[in-house]
Parts: structure tokens; sequence; C-alpha cells
């Protein structure tokens, strides 16, 4: 589990292909290390504000989940895909992925408030309600790949059961069964009820056109 994955962490690499690349694992940990212990910060609140995962930041999860990595990667593309253009800065020869000039880039309170709660409120009321995604028109292409994936957050949150400080509280239709003596079905929190895996992240790329029709996933299986 890498647990601190950010813009400048997820680069690039050319092997006659492009392929995507994580740096920076001094932070990384094994999950079968990861024992819930509300006492070590070291073992959640890590990574740079704009790219956590909301629930970190509201300290909403006592622990670092395999999700919060995907959720990490999914507003890497999205601020990337926003925020940015490619072109050639002056005293530079080649083209490349730069920040777009304009007064007020997309999602730009991400950047500029201090608070970490009112930055994962942010947050999660862009992932719950699915709000509009603006993207830099090189990057267009990608907007079917990230509405999908915001929309997979958002399923998958819904279905969450909710909690109320060290307890957890069941839905309605899970009491109901309790009280009947039907167990309730377990919710896999790891993966949001299954709706956030590696392969919800990539299900998308052998559908995708335009620039990034053909794009390659090295390790399919993962």
């Amino acid at each position: 589990m890498c647990r601190f994955i950010e813009e400048k962490n997820a680069q690039g690499t050319m092997e006659r292909r492009v392929y995507g690349v994580l740096t920076d694992y001094d932070l990384s940990s094994f999950t079968a290390t990861m024992n819930p212990d509300y006492k070590k910060t070291s073992q959640q609140r890590t990574g740079t504000p704009p790219y956590m995962a909301h629930e970190l930041l509201i300290e909403a999860s006592p622990l670092h989940l395999y999700r919060h990595d995907l959720e990490s990667l999914f507003y890497i593309m999205l601020l990337t895909a926003a925020r940015h253009t490619i072109g050639t800065p002056e005293g530079e020869n080649k083209p490349r992925v730069i920040l777009r000039r304009s007064q007020m880039l997309p999602h730009e309170k991400w950047f500029n408030v201090p608070c970490y709660l009112t930055l994962g409120s942010l947050k999660a009321t862009f992932l719950l309600t699915t709000q509009p995604i603006t993207l830099s028109r090189v990057f267009r292409d990608f907007l079917p790949w990230l509405r999908g994936l915001q929309l997979c957050f958002s399923t998958g949150f819904k279905q969450k059961p909710s909690r109320i400080g060290d307890g957890e509280v069941l839905p309605d239709w899970a009491v109901a069964l309790t009280k009947s003596g039907v167990q309730p079905p377990q919710f896999d929190d790891e993966t949001l009820g299954g709706y956030i895996t590696y392969a919800t992240m990539i299900t998308s790329v052998p559908h995708l056109t335009g620039e990034l029709g053909g794009l390659i996933i090295r390790d399919p299986e993962c």
C-alpha cells in the first residue's frame, strides 16, 4: 500500500510505449501490518491534502484502506486533466504537461483551503453528489473515464453503513433483518462494497477513444 500518492509521485516511463509508475515509497506499508491502531496517525493521515482521500482528511476512517490509494489516483487524473494543458514552456524545446493560465482553475479551493475538515467535506460533496467535471480541452477524452469512476465512488459511499463514534450504525433494512434473525450481508469497507477496486479503475480502458484509444494496462490482473 503506497499511502502517499500525489501528482509528482505518479510519473511515466518510456519503454517503446508510455507506462505509468509510482515513486516515493518511504511512507508505504504492507497491508498485513496496517492494524487498527487509533493512536498512530502515521498509519492514516499521510499525503498531500488535495490528493488525499476525503475520509482521511475528516478522520472518518481509523485506518488507511486500499481504496484510499485508488481515490488518490482518481484525484491525480481529475486534477491533472482539469487544471493542466500541454504546451512548451519558454526556454524549452519539447511540449509537456503544464498548469493552465487562468485566474480561476477548477478545484482551486482544494489547494487553498487551510482546514483538513473543510477540504474533506468539499471532496465528499464532489463525490456523493456527482458534481459536474470540467476538463481542459486537450484532456477531454478522460471525461467518460472520470465520470464513471466518480459514479462508482458515489454509489459505494451511499451504500456504506454510517458510523457514529466507535460504533457502527446499521441502515434500517439491516436492522430489520437482524431483528428477524437473518444476518445482514457484510459490507466490504476495503473496496466500498466492491465498487472501488483495481478492476474498477481500469474497466473503462478498452472502451476509451480519441487520444486514449489503445491505452495499455501492463498488469490487467492486479
